[in-house]
């Protein structure tokens, strides 16, 4: 029995003499025992809140909405505050099986151009940063000072993964001068339009004559997702600074985020 598995487990028979429900696989069976022990949530509640997919996330916005202007600096504080995407990232990437084909495939295309170093910007709960420094890559995650950096700091220290963190909100540099892949995945269709140039400004000081830039950015709002913001001329503009690689072109197209079933 795997490391994982055997946690998972001992934590089941812990609080309950009934089996699973599901069966989880090492990857599945891990990453849900991290949000366990960060939250100190039961398995049902862990796997309920999971599966009930981008729906929370939503209704968090929705209700910040309904409050106030969505200011960028309302929609930085939102991203440090919710605690969502440690739930709701962790069933998009592990339990749909085209985002993980998608996600095995990139890496093995990172492993493959054996680069110096890596930065995953705006990475979230580590989901990629994780895997790749466990393979014995470089890895940098950068996020803000955030619920979901502090998760993904909480899942290497507690796997014993080595991962530098950049808290690009409080700390002005990354903890390298430039990077040979800088990873920019389901993040910069976050941003307003401020912030999304102060981001471009800060990702191309960071490359160097060589570096690969690879971005997966769903532009455009959506009931789902009503935090991504619209694609338009001066986003194009952004963009084409970066001079980034769609990760389509490296990967397969994994399915839609779904909406909570």
């Amino acid at each position: 029995m795997t490391k994982p598995l055997a946690a998972l487990l001992a934590l089941l028979l812990a609080g309950s003499a009934e089996p699973p429900a599901e069966v989880l696989d090492a990857e599945q069976a891990e990453y849900v025992a991290d949000v366990m022990a960060f939250t100190g949530e039961p398995l049902d509640a862990v796997r309920e809140r999971m599966k009930r997919g981008p729906k929370p996330l939503q209704e968090e916005w929705d209700a910040w909405e309904r409050e106030a202007p969505m200011t960028p600096e309302r929609v930085t504080e939102f991203y440090r505050r919710t605690p969502s995407y440690v739930y709701e990232l962790g069933q998009w990437h592990l339990f749909l099986p085209a985002k993980r084909e998608s996600n095995r495939a990139l890496f093995e295309h990172l492993l493959a151009r054996k680069p110096k170093n890596v930065l995953d910007f705006g990475g979230g709960v580590g989901l990629h940063a994780i895997p790749l420094a466990r393979a014995g890559l470089d890895v940098t995650l950068a996020d803000l000072d955030s619920v979901t950096l502090r998760f993904a700091e909480f899942r290497a220290r507690r796997h014993g993964v080595p991962l530098k963190l950049w808290r690009t909100d409080v700390e002005a540099a990354a903890p390298d001068a430039r990077y040979d892949v800088i990873l920019a995945m389901d993040v910069l269709e976050h941003l307003p339009k401020p912030l999304l140039a102060e981001t471009v400004d800060r990702l191309l000081a960071l490359r160097h004559e060589g570096t690969v830039v690879i971005m997966s950015a769903p532009f455009g709002r959506t009931a789902t997702h009503p935090m991504h913001v619209d694609f338009d001329a001066e986003t194009q503009a952004q963009l084409d600074r970066l001079q980034p690689i769609d990760v389509d072109r490296i990967v397969p197209r994994p399915s839609p985020q779904p909406s909570a079933r």
